[in-house]
């Protein structure tokens, strides 16, 4: 068996070492990230009597409550051009597949870390396990509001085509936030105690199960989730193409954040391994 010694150098000293050992881990991450990801799906079917549903239950439950507020006219300024529910489904359904990602970095690296701090392994394998996760509970939404649609009898348009890009993006964006919290997150509770306080008012200022108001816009138009979540919306409900203002420069930054955040969390590795 070989043995690993992580010491305080930085990794770029040895640049060269540093690019051989990120190649070494890429070559095994999806073989053991798809074993690990496979484990998880069986193991939270094993021990929860509900299995898949919970995949389902938090948005659905979330959107059950705003549909009843808006139909109950107790929110003003609720106007969308389709029908509620649809709209509150399809915002809450994109808005979870980002909080997912947000939270996968953080959540496998914490359940794995006393795998990590003992046994060479690629820590992105753990993470792509997560990832898997995050894409096939968002297929499972995908299914559950084309049957929406289909009962809505929405009209069909060839802009749906982009919305599965549209969701990567958005999914790319909360990853590569989760990994810019993993470093600081693995060493203290505080970042996993906040990150759900964060992401409820994140929520409120972000229009999920409302159009934005003019109020707001100014507040609305600086949330870079806004033109990720409103013009893949819009691909899948009213076949506009046009993409929100900020969509462009707002993918450009989630791709970057995310290659920029993981090499960060590369340079970090040794040592969190030393604190864990």
């Amino acid at each position: 068996m070989n043995e690993t010694i992580y010491t305080a150098h930085s990794p770029l000293q040895a640049p060269r070492r540093f690019l051989r050992e990120i190649q070494d881990d890429l070559r095994v991450v999806y073989r053991v990230g798809w074993q690990l990801f496979v484990r998880n799906l069986k193991v939270q079917a094993r021990q929860n009597l509900l299995g898949y549903v919970w995949m389902l239950l938090p948005p659905l439950v979330t959107g059950l409550v705003w549909i009843y507020l808006g139909q109950a006219k107790v929110l003003k300024g609720l106007t969308s051009s389709v029908p509620y529910p649809v709209f509150v489904l399809t915002g809450l359904f994109l808005w979870q597949g980002f909080v997912d990602a947000l939270n996968c970095p953080l959540q496998q690296l914490q359940m794995a870390r006393s795998t990590i701090s003992k046994v060479r392994v690629p820590h992105e394998a753990f993470v792509v396990a997560g990832l898997g996760t995050v894409l096939f509970n968002s297929l499972i939404r995908i299914l559950i509001l084309i049957v929406v649609l289909v009962g809505f009898q929405m009209p069909w348009h060839t802009t749906m085509l982009l919305a599965p890009f549209g969701l990567a993006l958005l999914i790319i964006f909360g990853l590569g936030l989760g990994y810019l919290l993993a470093p600081v997150g693995m060493l203290y509770a505080d970042i996993a105690n906040a990150l759900p306080v964060v992401i409820n008012l994140w929520f409120l200022i972000t229009p999920v199960v409302y159009s934005p108001p003019a109020s707001m816009a100014s507040i609305i138009s600086w949330n870079p989730v806004t033109p990720l979540l409103s013009t893949t919306r819009d691909w899948l409900l009213s076949g506009n193409s046009q993409p929100t203002l900020g969509f462009g420069a707002v993918s450009l930054i989630a791709c970057l954040l995310l290659l920029g955040s993981w090499l960060l969390y590369r340079l970090a590795r040794p040592h969190l391994i030393v604190r864990l």
